[in-house]
C-alpha cells in the first residue's frame, strides 16, 4: 500500500512539474531580432597578388531591431543581444561581443511589449559570421571568376561587391506582472526564448595592393 501511495505521489509531482513546466514557455508570445532600415557601408576586404587575406574594416555600425512581446499575464523585464549561439540573460559570454538591457531599457517591467532600435558599433573580430566570413565571400567570387576562365592576377586587380550574413541572437525574459513590477524577478522565477537572425552585410573585395 505504502508503495502504491507513494508511486501516485511521484506521479502526480510529475505531472504538476510538467504542467507549470508548459505554463512557463507560455509567457513569451513573440522574440524577433531583424535589421531596421537600410544598412549600405560596405565591410572592405583586402588582398595580395595571390587571395584575399583580411578584413580591412575594423568595426561597422549594425542596424538592429529587438523585439520581445509577453503574454498578458506577463511582462518583459530583460533582453540581451549577442553575435554568438546560445544567447542567455543570465549567463555570461567571455570574450563574445553581447548588449543586455533591463529596468528603464524595457519599461522597468511595466510593457508586455518591448522594440528597441540598436545601432551598436561592434569591432568585427568580434562578430560570428553565418555561412561564410567576408573574406571568404571574396574567395569564393574569386574561385567564381577563375572557372568562368578569368585569370586570377586580372580578377584580383578589380574591386567585387558580394555579400555576407553577420549572425545575431536575442534572448529576451519575462516575469509575471507582480514579480516584474516589484522588481523582485531572478531566474529562478522568470521564462526566456531566443530568436536568432542572419544580418547581410554588403562585403567590397578590394584590388590587389
Amino acid at each position: 500500500m505504502f508503495k502504491k501511495i507513494a508511486k501516485t505521489l511521484f506521479v502526480t509531482a510529475a505531472l504538476t512539474s510538467l504542467a507549470t513546466g508548459a505554463l512557463a514557455k507560455d509567457w513569451i508570445e513573440k522574440v524577433e531580432v531583424k535589421r531596421d532600415g537600410i544598412d549600405v557601408i560596405p565591410v572592405e576586404v583586402s588582398a595580395s597578388s595571390y587571395n584575399y587575406t583580411k578584413i580591412k574594416s575594423k568595426s561597422h555600425r549594425f542596424l538592429l531591431r529587438l523585439y520581445g512581446k509577453a503574454t498578458s499575464g506577463e511582462r518583459i523585464v530583460a533582453m540581451k543581444v549577442g553575435s554568438f549561439k546560445n544567447v542567455l540573460y543570465f549567463e555570461g559570454d567571455g570574450s563574445l561581443w553581447s548588449k543586455s538591457f533591463q529596468n528603464r531599457d524595457v519599461g522597468s517591467g511595466s510593457k508586455r511589449t518591448v522594440s528597441i532600435s540598436y545601432k551598436p558599433t561592434i569591432p568585427l573580430k568580434k562578430i560570428r559570421w553565418q555561412g561564410w566570413d567576408p573574406v571568404q565571400a571574396c574567395s569564393l567570387n574569386l574561385d567564381k571568376k577563375i572557372k568562368s576562365g578569368m585569370k586570377k592576377s586580372v580578377a584580383l586587380g578589380k574591386t567585387w561587391t558580394v555579400s555576407a550574413k553577420a549572425y545575431f541572437e536575442l534572448d529576451a525574459v519575462a516575469a509575471r506582472k507582480n514579480k516584474a513590477k516589484n522588481n523582485k524577478w531572478s531566474l529562478k522565477n522568470t521564462t526566456h526564448q531566443r530568436d536568432g537572425y542572419g544580418y547581410n552585410v554588403t562585403v567590397k573585395c578590394l584590388p590587389a595592393s
